[in-house]
């Protein structure tokens, strides 16, 4: 058993989180039934919907490959940088927080993107510094040195990246 301590009393898992953000999108979607039928809005939340599941499946497949646990604080034997590592250190995360914007965005009730924003705030408190620390204690060097080349998230600096580079001079 992981003896972490946000690994502990982990009764909420991340897809389940997901589901929570998706179910709570139901009551407006209720209310403003039937949804808008603009192509524009479907296209555009339909592709962030199935970029969000790819990103999953892909981070997922390379999980796996490199025998790494997908659980949140699974055993980590190598630091992966490669697919979409190279652009966020968290795209699982993302993936999550695309797949719960999209069904707001293709009914066009854009106020269901409060609850993909409440789930990507709770991500990062939740898991996605606390897994920052873990991997900062288990790769030291290299994950400060991943952390300082790539985005938390997509385009958006962490505080490492400001820690990294204080901490070089």
């Amino acid at each position: 058993m992981n003896s972490h301590p946000a690994s502990r009393n982990s009764a909420t898992l991340p897809p389940k989180a997901l589901l929570i953000s998706l179910l709570a999108q139901l009551p407006l979607n209720l209310l403003f039934w039937p949804p808008s039928l603009e192509i524009p809005w479907i296209l555009a939340g339909v592709a962030l919907f199935l970029a969000g599941a790819l990103l999953n499946i892909w981070s997922d497949q390379l999980f796996r490959r490199h025998n790494v646990g997908v659980c949140p604080f699974s055993p980590a034997p190598i630091l992966l940088e490669t697919g979409p590592y190279r652009w966020s250190r968290n795209p699982m995360y993302l993936g999550l927080v695309c797949i719960a914007a999209g069904p707001a965005i293709f009914t066009t009730v854009f106020w269901n993107l409060i609850a993909a924003a409440a789930l990507l705030v709770w991500l990062h408190f939740r898991y996605v510094l606390a897994e920052e620390a873990f991997l900062r204690e288990r790769f030291t060097t290299a994950f400060l040195e991943y952390a300082a080349a790539r985005p938390r998230w997509l385009g958006l600096p962490g505080p490492s990246r400001q820690l990294h580079t204080a901490g070089s001079r």
